[in-house]
């Protein structure tokens, strides 16, 4: 099996339809796609529908869990534990993979052997399907993540079975960090980190994210005081150093873009334009 996707869920069984497709049809890959579900009232109904729609074949499983757990986090380790195969990732239930994203990554894994894993750029939508901006997405500097914020987005992040082997894991007690603190514990053990380069999944911004929370902002404080005394008392030198790679990069460029999506209840992609569409994350330009 090339991939393991894991989607933690709860109480999204709308948006969980489109996130199951957008894995579904991925081509030139095999793929199992682990559902674990919080206890949704009628998530087995649900799991027969979709056993109809995007039925098991070769190349492609998918199983549906459902039971209580302690969390997002817990929820996605518990995928993992089930999962077999050589690339693993995470894809929440409002989060979607564009054509060709899995064929692409198991590409980029095998171009470059060396690298443990890979972050791709992301699209940022609103609710109904349009593009708010897209993102350019870096290798993550340590410094920057302990202090400021983790750069990346999970729904584009990718990486080998050779990481859950050494036993890392999400970190539970979190909420909304332990992207972030799984991130810098694989670099401590190290992992080395690629970009893809390319536009990969897209992420629903519902002006609801849990990392605008009070929550996420008390957590980070809560890691960076975990950071030695001079990478905190650097934090204005990493937040520079992360603006001036972006603009570096091409981050902030306009790009004209067209992209295919799951919009529920459409059983195909739709396709959507995004004439002109900028880089800068509307409402969160310094923080990211």
């Amino acid at each position: 099996m090339d991939f393991t996707i894991v989607t933690p869920s709860f109480r999204q069984l709308e948006q969980l339809e489109s996130c199951i497709a957008s894995v579904a049809d991925q081509e030139g890959v095999e793929v199992e796609h682990i559902v674990q579900d919080g206890g949704t009232d009628g998530f087995a109904e649900f799991a027969k529908k979709l056993a109809q729609r995007w039925p098991d074949r070769p190349g492609y499983r998918r199983v549906m869990v459902s039971g209580k757990d302690r969390g997002m986090y817990d929820a996605i380790n518990r995928g993992f534990e089930k999962a077999r195969g050589s690339i693993y990732a995470y894809l929440n239930c409002d989060e979607q993979y564009l054509p060709d994203t899995l064929k692409k990554v198991a590409e980029a894994f095998r171009s470059n052997p060396q690298v443990d894993l890979f972050f791709g750029d992301a699209l940022v939508i609103d609710k109904k399907g349009n593009a708010r901006c897209w993102r350019k997405v870096l290798v993550p500097l340590v410094g920057h993540t302990w202090t400021c914020h983790f750069s990346a987005f999970t729904a584009a992040m990718f990486f080998r079975r050779s990481l859950l082997d050494k036993g890392i894991r999400f970190d539970t007690s979190y909420r909304a960090a332990a992207d972030a603190a799984w991130y810098l514990e694989a670099r401590r053990r190290g992992a080395r980190a690629g970009s893809l380069g390319f536009m990969a999944s897209t992420f629903v911004d519902s002006g609801e994210n849990l990392g605008m929370t009070a929550v996420a902002r008390k957590e980070r404080e809560q890691l960076t005081r975990t950071a030695p005394f001079w990478v905190r008392m650097f934090r204005p030198g990493w937040l520079l150093l992360h603006r001036v790679r972006r603009f570096l990069a091409g981050a902030h460029r306009p790009l004209s873009f067209t992209y295919k999506i799951f919009s529920s209840p459409s059983a195909e992609r739709r396709e959507f334009v995004a004439p002109c569409l900028r880089g800068i994350w509307p409402g969160r330009m310094w923080g990211y």
